[in-house]
């Protein structure tokens, strides 16, 4: 392993782990499915052993998945279907993903490829032959925090203005040898819609990931370049639709747009109103002018349905399991005739694979097998549940494998966010991968959904809010006393890990508490004053998770150092394992550093590793398996494994 790690693959049960996390190297995950409008066909990118990832097609009636005609040194990274049947990908041929194009007939024959000036992030194509591109210029932070990296740039040096790299839309006519960009003047588009000549865009000022925090939402007009301000909020926006004729709109509004609550605009009158009958809604869409169809989080679990414009809901269901789509998200993509959908299906026992349901029933059924020979990795998966501070009932998942002899060494993994969740899935993904090999390890793994977390609605959200690193750590240290107390867990052999906020909160908690006998920050926030200037997300993230703590003044310094586990490193004892992308712009890699600095200080066991190229996330397959190596094995030497 890159670096060296102490950990062997020959014996004990952190080399069981390491070859569980090794073995799930191999799963081949479906990216951007899209459903044939005739819901006969589905495409999505694989990853290859070539250049980048590739384009399959997938014959519903065969099951097989057959690769689009190959380019030499051509990747993809998005599908979608014209309404007419052809396919449409984005694709590109070195670092920037920068060509639209259009394949036809039986060979998915090329028909019309253009270049656009940017990285393309999404496409949106009407009716009439024209497909909206939404891309980002060079150098541009990625897509809110996507892997907390830049978008590729060669410049040499690097120069940054206010307002100099965007986030932009233009149209691409099919058969035209180039797109015409649409005026959006001094503004960076996150997401957008494009129907019937008019574009739906959530935008903001700010170009920065910061300005997702303060959107707006914006009817554009891109022959005329007019655009008019539908509404402004204190949250975040996400999924705009515009609806068939053009009369009205819908947009979820949610914290950190993990999920939230359906808002319909009409845009004739102006008038905005909240869909409260269903939450947690992660994605959305009209079947028709007065009949959406949704999906989202439902506890550990996820949802869908539909409802009527003025949202009466119409079908509901939920199902413990997983749904993939974008940025993590659940997503579906329906037929033409909204009977069925296609979407990335997973559960505790089965591998994501491509599935199918009927809309209004979510009776997924898996129809590909590219994963089958990794079931054999499954580990027993349940729903918990606890007491947490002031009598709040607090769920989680928790993971064991084999069986039981007395109480278990338990790992506690907090998830990013704090607004994300754990949803019951085969190998839950954040944290490295770690969960299911640590459970392969021997440990009981607890997976807890805090308040802060997406699933139980905005209200249990935003209960952080201004409170983080309070009810938060009590609700996942009550979690711990709950398996402690029903004889799951051995409380002199716990750790706590975890990834971004779940660093923060691992790092924050040994300053709290000498339960732990080790503990790992990912990626984590040491500092919440140096992150509140220095980080992508800066001066959006920070006021908003903090209630407005303004670190130019002295109440504000002193309210951000109290929660900063750097201000309170003479409480901690527990070694701690620091792992941080060197790129990383979300949490800068100065995160790290400050976190190491003020427990080696301390007196405190600490080992920093920082891995060169990466982001938020790690990403490289070297790096990946190190990581993992280096937890195993500090978790061992600390006697918890």
């Amino acid at each position: 392993m890159p670096g060296g790690s102490s950990v062997s693959t020959g014996s004990g049960s952190a080399a069981a782990g390491l070859r569980a996390h090794a073995a799930l190297a191999a799963l081949r995950v479906p990216e951007a499915v899209a459903l044939h409008p005739d819901g006969t066909r589905a495409a999505c990118v694989l990853p290859s052993s070539g250049a980048g990832p590739l384009a399959h097609v997938l014959d519903l009636a065969r099951g097989d998945a057959v690769p689009v005609p190959e380019v030499p040194g051509r990747w993809h990274a998005l599908t979608r279907w014209l309404p007419d049947g052809r396919l449409l990908l984005a694709s590109g041929d070195g670092d920037l993903l920068d060509h639209v194009e259009v394949r036809a007939g039986d060979g998915l024959a090329p028909v019309w490829r253009v270049r656009v000036a940017g990285e393309i992030e999404d496409l949106v194509a009407d009716a009439d032959d024209t497909v909206l591109v939404r891309l980002a210029d060079p150098g541009s932070e990625r897509d809110g925090s996507h892997l907390g990296l830049r978008v590729a740039d060669a410049a040499d040096p690097f120069v940054r203005t206010p307002g100099g790299r965007l986030r932009r839309l233009a149209l691409a006519r099919i058969g035209d040898p180039a797109p015409r960009t649409v005026p959006t003047p001094g503004l960076t588009v996150w997401e957008a819609d494009w129907r019937d000549g008019l574009a739906l865009a959530v935008t903001s000022v700010d170009e920065t990931p910061a300005g997702y925090y303060r959107p707006r939402l914006d009817l554009l007009d891109p022959a005329t370049g007019e655009s008019r301000t539908l509404m402004t909020t204190s949250w975040q926006l996400s999924r705009p639709r515009l609806a068939p004729g053009g009369r009205t709109a819908v947009v979820v509004e949610g914290l950190s747009i993990v999920s939230g609550r359906v808002v319909h605009l009409d845009l004739e009158s102006g008038a905005v109103t909240w869909l409260t009958a269903v939450d947690d809604v992660t994605d959305l869409g009209w079947l028709d002018e007065h009949t959406l169809w949704f999906t989202g989080w439902s506890g550990t679990g996820t949802h869908g349905g539909t409802m009527t414009a003025e949202g009466r809901v119409l079908s509901r269901w939920t199902a413990w399991g997983t749904l993939g789509g974008r940025d993590g998200q659940p997503s579906l993509s329906p037929d033409r005739t909204g009977t069925l959908a296609a979407a990335v299906w997973e559960t505790a026992g089965q591998p994501p694979e491509i599935a199918l349901a009927t809309l209004t029933e979510g009776d997924w059924r898996q129809v590909t097998a590219l994963n089958g020979d990794l079931a054999r990795l499954a580990v027993r998966q349940e729903e918990v549940t606890w007491t947490g501070p002031g009598g709040l009932a607090v769920q989680g998942l928790l993971l064991t494998s084999g069986e039981a002899r007395g109480p278990r060494p338990l790992v506690v993994v907090a998830h990013g966010g704090p607004t994300w969740l754990w949803s019951s899935a085969f190998a839950p993904a954040e944290s490295n991968q770690l969960a299911l090999p640590l459970a392969h390890a021997g440990a009981a793994v607890l997976l807890p959904n805090p308040r802060g977390s997406s699933g139980r609605g905005q209200d249990y959200a935003r209960g952080v809010v201004g409170h983080v690193g309070e009810e938060d750590l009590g609700d996942v240290l009550a979690g711990t006393d709950h398996l402690v107390a029903a004889g799951i867990a051995d409380p002199g052999r716990m750790a706590v890990l975890g990834l971004s906020y779940g660093g923060y909160l691992s790092a924050w908690a040994v300053t709290r508490t000498r339960r732990f006998r080790a503990a790992v920050v990912m990626s984590g926030v040491a500092d919440w004053l140096s992150f509140a200037t220095a980080s992508n997300l800066a001066g959006g993230y920070d006021p908003l998770y903090h209630r407005g703590a303004d670190v130019t003044t002295p109440e504000g310094r002193e309210f951000l150092a109290a929660r900063s586990p750097v201000c309170h490193a003479a409480a901690v004892t527990t070694p701690t394992l620091i792992l941080h992308g060197a790129e990383d712009r979300t949490t800068p890699a100065g995160q790290a550093d400050q976190l190491y600095r003020a427990w080696s200080a301390a007196g405190v066991r600490t080992q920093l590793v920082v891995y060169p190229r990466e982001g938020h996330e790690l990403t490289e397959p070297g790096h990946r398996h190190d990581a993992a190596g280096r937890v195993l094995a500090w978790l061992t030497e600390n006697g918890v494994l």
